[in-house]
């Protein structure tokens, strides 16, 4: 198994444990609060988590690119990022907090001023963890990564769990502030026993002109897959729908955070390959990486999409199933941004972070107009039915941008046997008895016959077989 695969798997594993901690906790939370508290507790929690994006992924994904190009230059590097790192975390808190009232009156709820202030410190303890997570992925320390996951899925749940029972929507917050500051301050204290000297100088510029790109990108993105929820809560002013859609795009997600990872390790690899003028070695991986998150994606969004009352009802309850519809519509988009994500992070990669920038921003600008045509027409319905339009096209304006840097992408036979076979697929467990019960033994029979259809047509060779067998092998 390739060095590649294996960090997949390693990083993915613990991006299991740490996403199936999340939906736990969401279901938790649904059920502890009506479907109006929820959504008021996913609003805060998104726009924090959105505000983050601006010091959480530009300069930490910098740091990651170049400590992964110059690893002789590891502390160097390092220390001018925590220096600017530290200098956003300041300014980009304190605005936040002081723009509370501002955020509130746009939701047009000045209830929200109090929880919006108590949020602020979320941003700084994300930040801080966030810096460090994307200092060992540059330094390929990827068990390190699946530590600092694994330390976060219990902390929060302990956290968040214990304080949203007592305290309501406040200690939820709170819980929510405390999970990232302890892998932080776990972060820190395990860097602390690296002893490396400090050599050579790395320009400071260079830093922030690829980190200011990476927000950019990330800034866009981050709009594009919130700003439904924002804006449901904006036009149709009702907590209980915020609740009902804040349901439907936690559980539509869940392509998206399985197969991010994807995107977290070819940033640096790319960028090692490239610099070492291994272009050729680039495509391979590219056309390698894509044909699997390809075959395992569109099966992973069909299976949602028909088991999608059941998935709610398991996690919420039937409280939430006036969204099951809405789930449809908007996991097949979230199937494409995840596409559109990967293919952001390989043309970032190569250097093009503009293009993916401008690229996310028109899809934000599309994706806020569309919000408003279809959400007063059709309600949350209408807001997954523009997230998925938006998608869509992200998603095939990146694949042709991909193709065209590095002249490969995937044998588009390759694609329709995946299209294909998830079909028949599809058709066959469509009309199949459905029931929480049968869910999980029906999912996997689903995959089985998926498998066996790639296999008939000679789309999976040994070699797919091999990589399957080691993902599921208890050696890993």
């Amino acid at each position: 198994m390739s060095k590649l695969v294996r960090s997949f798997l390693i990083i993915n594993l613990s991006e299991i444990i740490f996403v199936l901690s999340g939906y736990f906790i969401h279901a938790y939370l649904g059920r502890l609060f009506n479907p109006a508290d929820y959504g008021r507790y996913g609003l805060i929690v998104a726009l924090a988590t959105m505000t983050i994006v601006f010091i959480g992924d530009g300069i930490p994904k910098a740091l990651s690119k170049y400590i992964s190009q110059y690893p002789e230059k590891e502390k160097i590097i390092k220390r001018k990022a925590a220096i600017i790192q530290l200098i956003l975390i300041t300014g980009v808190s304190i605005a936040y907090y002081l723009c509370a009232p501002l955020l509130a009156s746009f939701f047009r709820d000045e209830s929200l001023v109090e929880l919006i202030k108590l949020s602020t410190f979320i941003i700084p303890a994300f930040a801080v963890a966030s810096f460090y997570n994307n200092y060992f992925n540059g330094l390929r320390m990827f068990g390190m990564q699946a530590v600092q996951r694994s330390i976060r899925s219990a902390a929060r749940i302990v956290a968040i769990l214990s304080l949203a029972y007592f305290y309501g929507i406040k200690g939820a917050i709170v819980g929510y502030i405390a999970a990232p500051a302890i892998v932080a301050l776990f972060s820190f204290f395990a860097d602390s026993h690296r002893k490396k000297p400090i050599l050579g100088n790395f320009p400071s510029k260079k830093i922030i002109k690829f980190g200011l790109g990476i927000v950019g990108f990330m800034v866009a993105y981050n709009l594009v897959i919130n700003i439904d929820l924002f804006l449901v809560k904006r036009l149709i002013e009702s907590d209980y729908w915020v609740g009902i859609y804040n349901a439907v795009i936690t559980i539509g997600r869940i392509p998206f955070y399985f197969f991010s990872t994807l995107a977290f390790i070819l940033l640096p690899t790319i960028s090692n390959m490239l610099e070492k003028q291994s272009s050729e070695k680039a495509r391979q991986l590219i056309k390698k990486s894509m044909r699997y998150l390809l075959m395992l994606i569109i099966p992973s969004v069909a299976t949602i999409i028909i088991y999608s009352r059941e998935i709610i009802t398991l996690l919420y309850s039937d409280r939430y199933s006036s969204g099951d519809f809405a789930l449809k519509v908007f996991v097949a988009g979230i199937g494409a941004l995840t596409i559109f994500y990967i293919c952001a992070f390989i043309l970032n990669g190569s250097g093009k972070v503009k293009a993916s920038a401008y690229l996310a921003w028109a899809g934000l600008a599309l994706n806020v107009f569309l919000n408003y045509l279809f959400i007063p027409q059709l309600g949350i319905l209408g807001s997954a039915l523009a997230t998925t339009i938006t998608s869509f096209i992200l998603m095939i304006v990146s694949l042709i941008l991909v193709r065209k840097t590095f002249g490969t992408f995937l044998n588009f036979l390759s694609l329709a046997r995946f299209i294909f076979a998830t079909l028949v697929t599809s058709g066959i467990f469509y009309f199949l008895p459905k029931s929480t019960l049968l869910m999980f033994p029906e999912g996997i029979a689903f995959f089985i016959v998926y498998f066996l259809i790639l296999s008939v047509t000679r789309e999976m060779n040994g070699n797919d077989r091999q990589r399957l067998k080691d993902l599921f092998s208890k050696k890993l």
